[in-house]
């Protein structure tokens, strides 16, 4: 599928400004979000369709449960008809995007600020960029909104593999960035 209709976002952001271009260019009364409980509110305050997928918070916050429908979602193969059928017994489509940025760690509180759920999205994106879209920090988002600009609200594959691309060099560094942090 060469050109994807944004209209179905999967959206968890800590710094909440960064998605202020993207809003710009969506038509609130056709775009659905889903994302995190903050996330969610945030858009519901810009008056945009979202919904919190955040099923519970254990162990003091540590772990921020996704629901399986969520990865499902986003791993779908539109080109497989038994993957759209799954969805579709669910009552669900798949998201058209997935916007995550990451937490920055904090070096005095390290391992514990890892941000792992993040990179799991992001990863669950890149495994599927010719089915969904992906942008995980500032420089990113900025390239996704000329896409959709320059597309009429909708990405092409091209564009998605870029976007893969730089994601899975982004989460690389990370992992690099990480590694050099002293334990606790």
């Amino acid at each position: 599928m060469d050109k994807i209709f944004v209209k179905i976002i999967f959206a968890a952001v800590s710094d909440k400004s960064i998605l202020e271009p993207l809003l710009k260019v969506l038509d609130k009364k056709s775009v659905r979000f889903w994302g995190t409980k903050g996330t969610a509110d945030y858009l519901k305050k810009k008056n945009f369709s979202a919904t919190s997928v955040v099923s519970g918070f254990d162990f003091d916050g540590r772990v921020k449960s996704l629901d399986r429908e969520t990865f499902n979602r986003i791993l779908a193969d539109r080109s497989k008809k038994r993957h759209l059928d799954e969805l579709e017994r669910s009552g669900v489509e798949p998201f058209d995007l997935v916007v995550v940025d990451l937490y920055k760690p904090d070096k005095k509180n390290f391992p514990e600020s890892m941000d792992i759920g993040g990179q799991v999205l992001i990863r669950a994106a890149i495994k599927n960029y010719k089915n969904v879209a992906v942008a995980f920090d500032k420089s990113s988002l900025e390239s996704l909104v000329r896409e959709l600009v320059r597309n009429n609200r909708s990405t092409a594959l091209d564009f998605r593999k870029t976007q893969a691309k730089k994601a899975a060099k982004f989460i690389a560094d990370r992992a690099r960035s990480e590694s050099e942090l002293s334990l606790l």
